[in-house]
């Protein structure tokens, strides 16, 4: 679908609104839904034995507006980096998927092995599925954007994909978002959010021991997962620059820890924000259950937008031009592709909400999008 059309589904989709008057800001409480101490052991407390604790949502990110106040959440700007250019041998590679089945979510395609030596770019590291969107000639994929390795020795990137499986896929999905686990019934990894894109883990960036639930830090990088239109369309789906803006449409990753046991995935299990993986710019609480429980707004535009401009996720928080803050996220719906700027190792996938959010809050909060598209 190109760019014309896109934009005529959207207006059309507020041709029935009308405005009574001027809507004013709602003021933000800077500590809202923040949280620096842990709060529970996944082992003790998890999806299987204490399911009430992930249906309060007092226990997670309850603001996504978030203010930028040094002296109240400061730990939210304590690591930047700069993406350094690819190395000119380095091609995204053919990446074989694999059918998933009704639910098997940890049978994976052929490895695809990238070396990245010492002082090299890990930009460039990145696989394609071949399969290509019959109407506008887009192919899935995903890449990586990062600076140098240097951690001493060369290290060995793997990536391999897989079909989403049946129970990952739109039609499987919870339509209500205040049922038992707002939105989860424990028959599927999904709640109210189906995937769009096929599923690519990748291993091998680490720096450190895996923690103990599992996740295994990495430096900085920035993941972009390109999808075919007709796999969003499948999902009936808002239009997507209204998805995008409702913080709907997502670089998503498998949280494999919240069943309690982080080394098998399981039907308790969940596809969630990937930037709630992240070990830095983030609290430290641990609960990382809801798909949308992010701090900060989605970007509207390319990764390239992004690192050029200084812009950052989080309202009274700016960076310099060619730097990328852990933790920023957003997504272009022109050239379909969401991303999001990471630090773990995991599996990523394209995600969207088939959203029932207000018109009127869309409309409004386009108009902001574009006139940052324009700048």
């Amino acid at each position: 679908m190109n760019s014309t059309l896109k934009y005529s589904a959207l207006i059309s989709s507020f041709t029935s609104v009308t405005f009574a008057g001027f809507i004013s800001p709602i003021a933000i409480d800077t500590t809202i839904g923040i949280r620096t101490e842990t709060t529970f052991d996944y082992q003790v407390t998890n999806t299987i034995n204490d399911v009430n604790f992930f249906t309060d949502s007092s226990n997670f990110f309850e603001e996504d507006n978030i203010f930028f106040n040094e002296n109240t959440n400061s730990f939210l700007d304590t690591v930047r980096a700069v993406i350094t250019a690819k190395p000119t041998n380095r091609v995204k590679k053919d990446a074989p998927l694999v059918d998933a089945g009704i639910k098997n979510y940890d049978v994976f395609g052929a490895t695809r092995s990238f070396t990245v030596g010492r002082d090299t770019s890990f930009t460039g590291v990145g696989v394609k599925t071949g399969k290509v969107s019959q109407l506008d000639g887009i192919e899935e994929g995903f890449e990586v954007f990062g600076g140098d390795n240097d951690t001493g020795s060369a290290m060995n990137v793997t990536m391999q994909v897989r079909e989403k499986s049946t129970k990952e896929r739109w039609g499987m999905h919870n339509h209500l978002h205040d049922n038992d686990q707002g939105g989860h019934t424990s028959n599927s990894v999904i709640g109210h959010s189906p995937l769009v894109s096929s599923v690519m883990r990748v291993h091998g960036m680490g720096i450190q021991e895996a923690s103990s639930d599992g996740r295994v830090k990495t430096n900085p990088f920035a993941l972009v997962g390109t999808y075919r239109q007709e796999d969003f369309d499948a999902t009936y789906s808002l239009p997507e620059l209204q998805e995008l803006i409702n913080g709907c449409l997502f670089l998503g990753w498998l949280n494999t820890a919240l069943d309690g046991n982080h080394l098998d995935i399981t039907d308790d299990d969940r596809w969630v924000h990937a930037v709630q993986g992240n070990f830095d710019n983030m609290p430290d609480n641990p609960n990382r259950h809801d798909e949308h429980g992010v701090i900060g707004n989605a970007i509207i535009g390319t990764l390239d937008d992004y690192i050029a401009g200084t812009q950052t996720s989080i309202p009274g928080l700016s960076k310099l031009s060619g730097e990328m803050r852990v933790g920023d996220h957003g997504g272009d719906d022109i050239s379909n592709v969401v991303w999001a700027v990471v630090d773990h190792n995991s599996d990523f996938a394209v995600i969207p909400e088939p959203s029932t959010y207000a018109l009127i809050f869309g409309l409004v909060a386009l108009s902001t999008a574009i006139l940052r598209r324009r700048k």
